[in-house]
């Protein structure tokens, strides 16, 4: 407060904060060194200072006691002393009085309005508030950043409206988030080097492996895994099935004996922490260790797959298909995969069942080639016949523990579900785009907007009002919403885009297609749809199929809103962009 109110009068100029505080750092001056007036003449010339002042206050039951001295840095004398006192209470007021007397002391004159403005400013009036700020100052200064962040926040409890201590408060936040970030920043250096480190100390076995060499494969492919290097690590996976020769040690016993072996190994190594010196870190790598590690070894099928549901994404999976979907494209995974039943075919291990769920591994792999076609370009009727005669395949009388009581028919039924969902998805996003991509969406509404001759037909009577329409709404939009392509599409199936051919060759041809839509239905269930459908006949143009142009061009967004985007008829036509 002292500080505050002296910078505001006019004729004084303090040392700056930051000055004060490099200062202090460099001399090693403790708190109650301030009170020496010796003291305060070295500090003052450290900082070209003509004055320093000195001072503390001390609470004596419910009496505030404040007082102060003036040092002259040439000489070294105190050539003011000054006190006040009052109630706690009225801190504020005592503060006030010992400024008017330090003024007095440097022989500042102010004029009156200067010292009205000094005596009403107060960023707090509640002593608990500025007590706890004080707190906070005196933390910050010695680096006790956590401590100053609840000292402010106790401030600002007692006061909700002391400024100061919330702008305070807001500042130590960005510099404790400032310092959790540099931390988080060399802590990830340092792990990212002791990781390379590790991948050198730790080979992949060209040979079957022995207890030890087994431990430090495990903890090679936890290292790959948490590097982010999913084709390395998929490309040392395959080779290790057939260096093994697809057969790995099972039973509770080689698990434990596994997990046990490559943690040791990990605090060796330095993966993992000591447990005594930092058993938090410790229990994560160990348990790390297990799941994402030793289980993988416990069976070729867990190789393969670390996650019961097959159709799940699941990215922080170390198993062998999520490493090879990180890694590949579409095209490679399902070549993969084909490659994959085949080996496991002649390997003799494709009726391993990881988890004891109902899918042995091969069928496991040509459910996961299916769950990739369906996200990738829907589901055909090849490919929906497959899946039904998958389920088909699976017992639907007797229950089954790892299905939570259900048989593997409900729970092979659960898989083509989600197969379904995926495809609709895919199909969804497909028909959205009603035959336009990005580029030509956007060169559409372009020459609407500029109504450019050479690329929509103004001059034909059939397109000229709905073009004029449309303009506006083709200059605003940003052609990013399905509404702009349902608008534009029947523009272009009546040939107003010259860029693309008509899709029907009369108004007539187009209200048939419209007519004819329960024949190409595809979902007659949902309300949606069947009101859609009942709606038909009071959508068709009063004018028959002699309906005029725009009445047809209306017609045909109805169609495409109401009927081909919801998905509730199949129009081979709008699929393909």
């Amino acid at each position: 407060m002292l500080t505050t109110d002296l910078s505001n009068a006019p004729g004084l100029t303090l040392v700056e904060r930051s000055q004060l505080d490099a200062l202090t750092a460099e001399l090693n001056l403790a708190e109650s060194a301030f009170l020496d007036a010796a003291t305060a003449q070295k500090f003052g010339k450290g900082l070209g200072a003509e004055f320093v002042v000195v001072g503390g206050y001390s609470v004596v039951g419910e009496q505030f006691l404040l007082d102060a001295r003036l040092v002259k840095v040439e000489s070294g004398t105190v050539v003011r002393a000054a006190d006040a006192q009052g109630t706690v209470a009225a801190f504020v007021d005592v503060e006030k009085r010992l400024v008017s007397g330090l003024l007095d002391g440097l022989e500042v004159k102010l004029a009156d309005d200067a010292l009205a403005r000094i005596l009403a400013t107060a960023p707090t009036r509640t002593f608990d508030a500025f007590a706890a700020y004080g707190e906070g100052l005196a933390k910050e200064s010695a680096g006790k950043l956590p401590e100053a962040q609840a000292a402010y926040g106790q401030a600002l409890a007692a006061d909700p409206a002391f400024t100061l201590a919330a702008e305070s408060l807001f500042g130590l936040r960005k510099s404790l988030d400032r310092a959790a970030r540099d931390r988080q920043q060399k802590q990830s250096a340092k792990r990212a080097e002791k990781l390379d480190q590790l991948l050198t100390l730790l080979p992949e076995p060209s040979s079957p492996p022995d207890r030890k060499a087994r431990a430090a494969f495990l903890l090679r492919l936890l290292v790959l895994h948490e590097q982010g290097q999913a084709c390395e690590r998929y490309a040392e996976m395959r080779r290790h099935l057939d260096v093994v020769g697809w057969k790995f040690p099972g039973g509770k016993e080689a698990y434990g004996q596994l997990w046990k072996d490559a943690t040791a190994l990990a605090v060796s190594v330095g993966y993992a922490p000591d447990p005594k010196a930092d058993p938090g870190g410790h229990r994560d790598a160990e348990f790390r260790i297990q799941s994402k590690g030793a289980g993988l070894f416990s069976s070729v099928g867990r190789w393969f797959y670390d996650f019961p549901t097959m159709l799940l994404d699941v990215p922080s999976s170390p198993d062998l298909l999520t490493a090879m979907t990180t890694c590949m494209s579409v095209p490679e995974q399902l070549t993969e995969l084909a490659a994959l039943r085949e080996a496991v075919t002649r390997h003799k291990v494709g009726d391993e069942r990881p988890f004891d769920y109902p899918a042995m591994l091969s069928g496991r792999l040509e459910w996961s080639a299916l769950a990739i076609r369906a996200r990738g370009t829907g589901i055909d009727a090849a490919m929906a016949a497959r899946i039904a005669a998958l389920v088909s395949a699976y017992d639907d009388e007797t229950t089954l523990k790892a299905t939570g009581g259900g048989t593997a028919r409900a729970w092979a039924e659960s898989q083509a579900r989600q197969l379904a969902g995926m495809g609709l998805a895919v199909e969804r996003e497909r028909v959205s785009r009603l035959a336009f991509t990005p580029t030509t969406l956007r060169a559409a509404l372009d020459a609407v907007a500029a109504a450019d001759p050479q690329r929509v037909a103004v001059a034909d009577p059939d397109c000229k009002q709905p073009l004029e329409f449309l303009k506006a709404y083709a200059s605003a939009t940003k052609g990013s919403a399905a509404y702009a392509r349902s608008t534009l599409a029947p523009l272009r199936d009546m040939g107003c885009l010259l860029s693309t051919p008509a899709r029907f060759a009369t108004g007539a041809d187009a209200v048939k297609w419209v007519q004819t839509a329960p024949s190409r239905a595809r979902d007659t269930e949902s309300a949606s749809c069947i009101a859609a459908f009942e709606e038909i006949p009071t959508r068709l143009p009063a004018g028959g199929l002699e309906a005029a142009p725009y009445a047809i061009i209306g017609l045909l967004t109805w169609y495409y809103g109401s009927l081909v985007l919801p998905l509730c008829v199949t129009d081979p036509a709008v699929g393909a962009g």
